[in-house]
């Protein structure tokens, strides 16, 4: 049997934080994906970019969802580690992308950065990654407007993370 790649279809938006005296993994992160509502899920992380086929749901039609615990949840995902009192900041940037020349709809670039920065200088930060990256690899193309996630928090505790979550809840097959 030969089976062609899946192609997200749905995606929804998420974020969260966590703190821990424990560990990071185990304890600031997994945290970080409870507050996010994801922590039921095997979490794998994908690149960047979103077929303009794709389309976004709310977070409540994804809690409507049945999906099982344990599942994998494919995600396109910022995440911070810090230590106790140091900022903590998750970012994402997404931006439709166009066609210069027939304002056909090509896809969406999506960026993230993450660090010890305040969420403005992330926003400046994730601008110019996401208009380098279509600058340098889809220079043909324009960017919609600009949408951000973004997660800040200082942890109290040992242990901190913070994430920002675009997660992918359905696929389809299409003919290439």
């Amino acid at each position: 049997m030969i089976t062609k790649n899946r192609i997200p279809h749905e995606f929804f938006e998420t974020q969260g934080f966590g703190e821990s005296e424990i560990c990071t993994h185990a304890g600031s992160f997994h945290s970080a994906l409870s507050r996010a509502g994801i922590a039921n899920f095997n979490i794998i992380k994908y690149s960047s970019v979103i077929p303009a086929s794709a389309k976004q749901i709310s977070y409540e039609e994804f809690e409507k969802m049945d999906i099982p615990f344990g599942s994998e949840m494919f995600c396109i995902m910022s995440q911070c580690n810090a230590s106790e009192n140091e900022l903590c900041t998750a970012g994402i940037v997404r931006a439709e992308l166009f066609d210069n020349i027939t304002d056909e709809k090509f896809g969406h670039l999506v960026c993230e950065i993450d660090g010890p920065f305040e969420e403005d200088v992330i926003k400046q930060r994730l601008e110019r990654a996401i208009n380098k990256l279509r600058n340098d690899t889809y220079s043909d193309y324009y960017l919609g407007d600009l949408h951000y996630i973004i997660s800040s928090f200082s942890p109290q505790e040992r242990f901190g993370t913070a994430i920002s979550v675009l997660a992918f809840v359905s696929f389809k097959n299409e003919d290439f």
